[in-house]
């Protein structure tokens, strides 16, 4: 199939960040070409005013999801397509296009394979994680980009200096196939954090169709950690945690063991910096880090898998 610029639309869940809402739209506005639908799903107070401000400039619609969350935001927008868009570009409402990214990546579908089911985005101003024997011992880096280790860590999908094929694609920065996402729908699993759900519902489809990232399509991440939703460290090794476990427990080819290894590494890297450079965040990371596979190792024991931890700790903090 030939894609024109018309075939692809666009996905955006938001909560409360209408100036990044209006930043995005600004350099969509500002795009070469033209996309067939913006459609921006709103889980917070209403951002309909100033996204109807640009309905003179883009073929954009607003629709409120009274239960926000953002895979459930997703599949909801997801969910309002048709057919006359095969192409679906699922976008954070933090991202910001360069002028000719999205002719690059209308021109990349138009050359790769029939069966592409994703193409992401190339984020240039995220630096890659870096890469020292120390981190390849506890499988969290590898020397190639685009990779899912055993452990289930990844590595960078960002900067790209070229266009490869990858295992995994950024949630927040991608484009898909419509109908792959219809066959394969997302999982919605309660949780303030969804770290590394995109690693977690693109890695298995990648080993069923191609994936790439697309260099010349050129956005930046300007990123904004929400710190009053997460409150502290501790949440965030815990939850980390939780989904990597998560992620490993439902990929029979990924390992257990070299993932616990990798928790042990990081724990301990964590807990000696905090230790020796007085750096309290890192002891309240590695606690959580301990908490997850204590909780998990108890929930085994009753029968009960990871996805019913994640669902419980989001249960606690309503």
């Amino acid at each position: 199939m030939f894609y024109a610029p018309a075939h692809l639309a666009i996905v955006v869940p938001t909560k409360d960040r209408p100036q990044k809402i209006r930043t995005l739209l600004d350099s969509l506005s500002a795009q070469t070409v033209k996309c067939g639908r913006i459609v921006i799903i709103d889980g917070g107070a209403s951002v309909r005013d100033l996204i109807l401000g640009y309905a003179d400039r883009l073929p954009i619609e607003h629709h409120t999801c009274p239960s926000p969350g953002q895979i459930r935001q997703r599949n909801m927008g997801i969910a309002l397509l048709d057919t006359g868009t095969p192409l679906v570009a699922c976008l954070d409402d933090d991202i910001v296009f360069e002028p000719e990214a999205m002719e690059r990546m209308v021109s990349f579908w138009n050359a790769c394979e029939a069966e592409t089911a994703a193409v992401s985005f190339n984020i240039v101003n995220v630096p890659p994680e870096p890469d020292s024997w120390v981190r390849r011992l506890f499988g969290i880096a590898g020397a190639e980009p685009g990779r899912v280790l055993p452990s289930g860590a990844t590595t960078s999908n960002c900067q790209a200096a070229r266009d490869y094929r990858t295992d995994w694609v950024c949630g927040g920065a991608t484009v898909w196939r419509l109908d792959v996402l219809h066959r394969h729908p997302h999982r919605e699993l309660p949780s303030r954090w969804a770290i590394h759900e995109d690693v977690i519902y693109s890695y298995p489809l990648s080993r069923i169709y191609p994936m790439y990232v697309c260099a010349g399509a050129r956005v930046r991440h300007e990123h904004v950690v929400d710190y009053g939703a997460k409150r502290h460290y501790q949440f965030y090794g815990l939850t980390q945690t939780l989904w990597m476990l998560y992620m490993v427990e439902t990929n029979q080819n990924l390992s257990m063991p070299a993932l616990l290894w990798t928790i042990f590494g990081t724990a301990t890297g964590r807990i000696l910096a905090g230790t020796f450079g007085f750096q309290r965040r890192h002891l309240q990371f590695a606690r959580g880090q301990v908490e997850a596979v204590r909780k998990v190792a108890w929930a085994h024991l009753r029968g009960r898998d990871v996805a019913s931890v994640i669902e419980a700790e989001a249960a606690r903090a309503r």
